[in-house]
């Protein structure tokens, strides 16, 4: 657990339901293995909100710091 005292959590949802994967932000082989995760979705079209504060914002690129980011399918309507 990092000096905040919060599990930091990557919350994927998808198809599979709510994914999230857990991680410290101080433990460099997690941090790569949900950074690594948080690129394939986006390659996949995805998108991630960070709403460690409010408002959430749009996120490109993963942020260790943020307590929780949630990835999601674009969404298609009209």
């Amino acid at each position: 657990m990092n000096n905040d005292g919060r599990i930091h959590v990557l919350r994927i949802l998808d198809h599979h339901g709510d994914t999230q994967l857990e991680f410290d932000p101080e433990e460099t082989k997690t941090v790569r293995d949900v950074d690594m995760r948080f690129r394939d979705l986006m390659q996949r079209g995805f998108v991630a909100f960070d709403v460690s504060t409010q408002p959430g914002k749009v996120i490109r690129t993963f942020d260790p710091n943020a307590t929780e980011i949630i990835v999601t399918p674009r969404f298609a309507g009209g």
